[in-house]
């Protein structure tokens, strides 16, 4: 093989190689950035989580089963919970924040979006302040209507009524 032919052949390659290295290096940056991205919102986000202190409270003293009083710090509480869970979903529409991370955070979500506080807040209170976000209304409503069981309109199904009988407590 001649050698100009053989240097051109090596150059070649060597072209070749380089431009594969660099779009591999381009994409396993990418994807670092990205992982990195989503750690950061992750932390952030539950940094915000944290700071809502009335809210906490609430919790800690396992006052999301009971019935509103109409108090409005009360309120305020569980709506600040509620704009909190639509900036994360506006985040996940937007493809900022990864579904993945976004599913970490969904059986908590569930389970205090079906407390008896948090969905009478909702009802009441906190649904028509999210009327321009239809795609999150309905995402917190079927929430609720999936982890209130059979019954859509979130009867508890604490009562049986059977033909007519009185209702029985189960």
């Amino acid at each position: 093989m001649p050698l100009p032919l053989l240097l051109q052949l090596v150059s070649t390659c060597a072209i070749v190689t380089g431009s594969l290295c660099a779009i591999l290096a381009y994409f396993r940056g990418s994807k670092s950035h990205q992982q990195s991205l989503n750690a950061q919102v992750f932390l952030n986000l539950t940094d915000r989580h944290a700071s809502l202190i009335d809210f906490r409270r609430l919790e800690a003293d396992q006052r999301l089963n009971d019935h509103w009083a109409g108090d409005l710090e009360t309120a305020v509480a569980i709506r600040e919970y509620f704009d909190l869970l639509s900036h994360e979903f506006a985040l996940v529409d937007l493809g900022i924040l990864d579904q993945r991370v976004w599913q970490i955070w969904q059986p908590d979500i569930a389970r205090i979006v079906n407390t008896q506080l948090a969905s009478e807040i909702w009802q009441k209170r906190t649904r028509h302040l999210h009327r321009t976000s239809p795609a999150f209304v309905s995402y917190i409503e079927s929430l609720l209507t999936h982890q209130r069981g059979a019954f859509a309109d979130g009867h508890s199904g604490s009562t049986l009524q059977i033909s007519g009988a009185t209702p029985i407590r189960v």
